[in-house]
């Protein structure tokens, strides 16, 4: 069976030597292996493009080799969620993954695929956890001002201009062809500066207002047409009905 090695370290200021020594050993003491090929990185792991993992993952999918020997698993992957991608990846393509320090090893055994359960298990709550803490970051920047999304283009008199024209009743594709925006642009202008929606005094009188019904159309698709918002809408009637229901009174 071919065997390859796999050596990361982060910096210049690290060394090799720990890494290969410990791995020559580890196959020097298995007789029946063919040393196939090593593959070297001298990069963070939160690199996609590492150049000898490119390569190795090439030779992996050519058949090159059968084992892959690697220090330890944080070697492999940026996290555990990209740990777990990549060994499913390799065991795919029945290769073999030894983590040398770590005394594991992984292949299509039951012991194996347990042990990675438990991996994955481990990698979704790791990725639950950065989620919960980016959702809660952005939520405590929020409340202290700050704005997400693209930065507005427009200047500071020509915001004055663009509330001043949103408040009279310009229409939008008249604002449209003044600042030379697009409609998507004008609707997140609008809510970036606060602006309050057009007709939204008229959502709660929507029972009062016949012209403001949902209307079937007779298609195949059964689409709704709804009239009298800010910008007239087309919708689906599964999401129609559910507009409505939610704006109702």
């Amino acid at each position: 069976m071919r065997v390859a090695k796999y050596i990361r370290v982060s910096t210049n200021l690290q060394d090799f030597r720990r890494q290969e020594d410990g791995l020559n050993d580890y196959i020097e003491r298995n007789k029946d292996w063919l040393f196939y090929a090593s593959f070297d990185d001298m990069m963070t792991g939160k690199h996609d493009q590492r150049d000898g993992f490119q390569r190795m993952m090439k030779s992996a999918r050519s058949n090159g080799f059968q084992i892959l020997v690697v220090w330890d698993l944080d070697r492999l992957g940026r996290s555990l969620v990209d740990l777990i991608h990549n060994c499913n990846v390799l065991m795919k393509l029945n290769i073999q993954i030894h983590f040398v320090n770590a005394n594991m090893i992984l292949n299509n055994s039951p012991e194996t695929q347990f042990t990675f359960h438990i991996l994955g298990a481990a990698a979704q709550f790791e990725s639950n956890l950065i989620s919960r803490r980016v959702k809660e970051g952005m939520d405590a920047a929020k409340r202290r001002g700050k704005k997400f999304g693209p930065p507005l283009k427009l200047g500071k008199r020509k915001q004055n201009e663009f509330k001043q024209m949103w408040t009279e009743g310009t229409t939008v594709k008249d604002m449209m062809n003044h600042f030379k925006i697009s409609k998507s642009t004008i609707m997140r202008y609008r809510r970036s500066l606060e602006l309050k929606p057009r007709g939204e005094d008229q959502y709660r009188k929507i029972p009062d207002r016949p012209e403001w019904t949902k209307v079937d159309l007779d298609n195949k698709s059964k689409y709704v047409h709804l009239n009298g918002l800010e910008g007239s809408i087309t919708l689906p009637q599964k999401k129609a009905d559910r507009y409505w229901k939610k704006h109702q009174r």
